[in-house]
């Protein structure tokens, strides 16, 4: 027994765990361990193992020369002196400095015997399979049968004695005909795969359909010695198939006698006449030559002598193999009829024919004609100005309006081009309109023309003249909106324009500083805002009277217009007394400070209006840009606070704004601040306010309503501090408070066996947006058991109009928990019912705007009736906010509106009070 160290004898130890034979041999080639699957393979006792040499149980094994892994196969012997086949596997191993060769011996004959088996079983479970499932048969070169299996006894009712040694002609079903058999027996002799559908009888006379395979078995010679044949029941298939079959037939019958027009066909018998095979269609009833009409007769025998022969010329040409068309009044309709011969080699078996009512189209190309009478009749008698051009653009006619408008200049039209006509400004674009137009796009545009008349603007339309899909030529249709335009460009002029003062209004400055504006924001510059207002004008304006006053201001606008560098400044009337002037570009503000002086010194000279001397000072408010704003709005409200700084201050002088002026910002500080503290401090309350279903008088549901409880100021209303929140983004740390509360207060019910309704939230655009919302939702109703349909969400049009493709997830996912996606304040906004659709929203809240005084305002109660139909039509909800009023019930009741939230109901309020009065 060999020894050796406990190190070797653990790593040796882990070959036991192998299912391979393994033997690790010394340098010397003696056998130092031998696992139990090798002892197996060689049939050694354990005595007998380890020790020897390793060519006593592996004769022909070669050591190999180098260090890395070597394979080789050679011969083993075990104990009772059997060879054995075998691959080895060997590999150098170093232990505490000894080295070892590991050899993993393969049994290659085991593994053959192995692949035999499973080669055998495999067999085995085809033959099963197809005995299961297939007829197969084998039979000699004559069709006699050598071999049937179970499967073909089955389907033809014999057994296997009755069949072996019979002809296969014992199955005919005598369906086939003679030449199919005659084809399948050519293919197999041949020494090819034959594949068919067969028909064949069984011993019961019982018939069935197989789709067989037949294999022809090759001598060496490559002749058929027998043939192997596969076949499958296929009875079912076919019969559907067949079944199938009567019916499209049926139903193609059907068709052809529901067709329109009409359909026939002919054949010439042997005696050269012309026979109606086939005639159907609805046409061919209307005119007397229906199926039972026609079918197996010619058309003398049909038809009256003249219209017999006129058929009969056309039926005869159409034989000699081309194809005829003529026209024919039967029953007091034109058809026509078309005709095609049908060729089978060189000749024409039969003709089809189609007929067509062309009594409409006919009677539409006489009414062309007409039109075009018309036509010409409106060309000549047009009020607008109408011209006829070439794809060139050269003018080939004029209705007698645009003669008249160039016979002065151009007498009798020349062979003018379309630009000539056109004032030099508007050539370009003219061309570019006529090139669109003679592409097939009709054009629409305005331009000016020019006459000795003088100069028009028309509005004018090119249409292209498109006969048989080609253009050939434009007509130019013009409209003179001369007067038009003047009475527009007076209505722009007067919409952006005091018309007392003939100043820019205030629409004009606004426009005018958010361009100065986005210019100060690229340059880096600053600008200045002056808001300028009469002192006591309401006092003049009362005493003296309002032509005094229209006069007063008309020279205040002409003192600051002078006053002011009209190149670089905007002088514009607010309106009333209030005045804007507009510095688009300072280098300091000092300049602005010394143009309101000088406004004030200006202004502070006396006025002489009629007999009155008015002696008037301004105060002036001013705004810097950007120290005290960066957009309009914030530059005119500063420029305005400053002004009433300037006006407490006494008057008669200005005040630059300064963020100390802004008391409102103060509170707003205050009250960010203390909205901070209120989400710490859990200062909020939850209210409700009850859904109730107006005609069982059910309250099925419920709104939660957030309420603020200050420590100092009592109830805060959420009008002050939700706009707040929005802005400053607490209205995210609101929303999950809100939420969470809902379903403490669902969950409260429920252990209380208090009946649950869905209750609904308002759901910020900010939170909606962000990722994560619907799995936030659904961890907060996983932690507190309950159902997404017990929580309906509240969001505005806003939320939806953003990232489409991440709103549309978002609510699937959140349609998927059974949660419910109503649109609040549905009709302030976009109203959207695209939105609607693409979203598959559950429901709207109707604006309390629309529902208030619904019964005394016809055009709300148009408009709301209008949204409650247009979602209803969508299967939506439809929930209508702000219900005060027993009218305005019942008037939402009348368009089947009966979901309702208001105070006719119901005003919010705390839980335990909702829980008393609704659940």
């Amino acid at each position: 027994m060999t020894q050796y160290t406990a190190a070797n004898r653990q790593f040796f130890q882990l070959f036991e765990h192998l299912t391979d034979p393994v033997i690790v041999i010394n340098t010397r080639g003696i056998i130092v361990y031998i696992n139990e699957n090798a002892k197996n393979l060689f049939s050694l006792k354990n005595e007998h193992a380890d020790g020897r040499h390793v060519d006593t149980i592996l004769l022909d094994y070669t050591y190999p020369i180098d260090e890395g892994t070597n394979k080789q196969k050679c011969i083993g012997i075990s104990e009772q002196s059997q060879l054995i086949k075998v691959k080895v596997t060997t590999q150098q191993l170093t232990i505490e400095d000894v080295q070892y060769k590991i050899m993993i011996i393969e049994d290659l004959q085991r593994n053959k015997t192995e692949e035999l088996k499973n080669l055998s079983k495999e067999l085995a479970n085809i033959k099963l399979a197809l005995d299961k499932s297939t007829m197969i048969a084998i039979t000699d070169p004559k069709g006699n049968f050598k071999l049937v299996n179970q499967k073909f006894c089955d389907l033809s009712k014999y057994n296997a004695e009755e069949l072996i040694g019979e002809n296969f002609c014992i199955l005919n079903s005598s369906y086939h005909p003679k030449q199919f058999f005659r084809d399948l027996w050519k293919t197999v002799r041949q020494g090819e795969t034959w594949l068919g559908e067969i028909l064949i009888k069984g011993k019961d006379g019982s018939l069935y359909w197989v789709e067989t395979t037949i294999v022809p078995f090759l001598d060496e010679g490559g002749r058929p010695y027998q043939y192997f044949s596969l076949s499958t029941d296929i009875t079912k298939r076919v019969t559907v198939e067949n079944q199938l079959q009567e019916v499209m037939k049926v139903d193609f019958i059907e068709t052809m006698k529901n067709l329109q027009n009409g359909i026939f066909k002919m054949k010439m018998d042997g005696k050269g006449r012309f026979i109606y095979t086939m005639a159907a269609g609805k046409l061919l009833d209307a005119i007397g030559a229906d199926e039972a009409t026609l079918l197996h007769h010619t058309p003398h025998d049909v038809f009256p002598k003249e219209i017999a022969d006129l058929k009969y010329r056309h039926y005869k040409e159409a034989f000699t193999g081309n194809r005829v068309n003529y026209e024919v009044e039967l029953e007091g309709r034109l058809v026509f009829v078309d005709i095609t011969p049908i060729v089978q080699g060189n000749s024409v078996i039969e003709i089809v024919g189609t007929v067509h009512d062309i009594s409409e189209l006919r009677s539409t190309q006489r009414e062309l004609k007409v039109n075009q009478f018309q036509y010409q009749s409106l060309f000549q008698f047009s009020q607008d100005y109408v011209i006829s051009v070439t794809p060139s653009g050269e003018i080939i006619d004029m209705n007698p309006n645009m003669l008249e408008l160039y016979k002065n200049a151009y007498g009798t039209i020349p062979r003018l081009k379309l630009e000539q006509l056109v004032a030099d400004e508007d050539k370009e674009i003219t061309v570019h309109y006529f090139q669109k137009a003679i592409e097939g796009n009709p054009q629409n545009f305005d331009l000016n023309v020019q006459t000795q008349k003088g100069k028009f603007v028309f509005n004018v339309t090119f249409l292209p003249i498109i006969v048989d899909k080609q253009i050939k030529g434009v007509y130019s249709i013009g409209k003179d909106i001369t007067e038009q335009r003047r009475v527009q460009e007076t209505n722009e002029y007067l919409a952006h324009h005091d018309e007392l003062t003939k100043l820019p209004n205030r629409r004009w400055i606004v426009k005018k500083l958010n361009d100065s504006l986005q210019l100060a924001e690229k340059s880096n510059i600053q600008l200045a805002v002056l808001f300028i207002d009469l002192d006591r004008f309401k006092s003049i304006n009362d005493t003296l009277g309002h032509l005094i006053g229209d006069q007063l201001l008309e020279e205040i606008s002409s003192r600051l217009l002078d006053t002011i560098d009209r190149d670089k400044q905007h002088l514009a009337r607010l309106g009333g007394d209030e005045f804007m002037i507009l510095c688009p570009e300072i280098d300091h503000q000092e300049e602005v400070i010394v143009l309101a002086k000088n406004l004030l010194e200006k202004l502070s000279t006396p006025l002489h209006i009629d007999e009155f001397e008015l002696m008037v000072s301004t105060s002036i408010g001013i705004s810097f840009y950007p120290t005290s704003g960066t957009t309009a709005v914030e530059l005119m409200k500063k420029a305005d606070i400053a002004l009433y700084q300037a006006k407490e201050h006494g008057r008669n002088m200005y005040q630059v704004y300064t963020t100390s002026m802004d008391d409102k910002q103060f509170q707003r500080f205050f009250m960010e601040r203390d909205l901070r503290k209120a989400i710490m401090n859990d200062e909020f309350i939850a209210h409700f306010q009850p859904r109730v279903d107006a005609i069982t008088g059910k309250t099925i549901g419920a709104e939660a309503l957030i309420r603020w409880m200050h420590p100092t100021y009592g109830m805060v209303s959420p009008r002050e501090f939700i706009p707040l929140a929005e802005e400053t983004g607490l209205i995210i740390s609101l929303g999950k408070w809100m939420k969470r509360q809902v379903c403490e207060q669902l969950v409260t019910w429920r252990a209380a066996n208090i009946p649950l309704i869905p209750i609904s939230v308002n759901i910020s655009s900010q939170r909606f947006l962000q990722s994560g919302f619907a799995q936030d939702l659904r961890e907060l109703l996983s932690e507190y058991k309950l159902d997404g349909h017990w929580i309906e969400l509240e969001i505005t049009e806003n939320s939806l109009m953003k990232n489409e493709e991440y709103i549309y997830q978002t609510l699937l996912e959140l349609k998927e928990m059974g949660v419910k996606i109503y649109i609040d304040d549905f009709g302030t906004g976009y109203s959207s019912f695209h939105y609607l659709k693409a979203f598959e929203l559950d429901g709207i809240k109707i604006d309390m705007s629309f529902i208030q005084h619904i019964s005394c305002q016809s055009e709300n109660a148009a408009i709301t009736a209008a949204m409650i139909k247009m979602a209803q039509q969508l299967n939506m909800d439809v929930i209508a906010e702000g219900v005060e009023t027993k009218e305005e019930l019942a008037f939402l009741l009348e368009q089947n509106c009966h979901h309702i939230q208001g105070f006719y109901y119901g005003r919010p309020c705390a839980a335990m009070e909702f829980e008393k009065m609704y659940l």
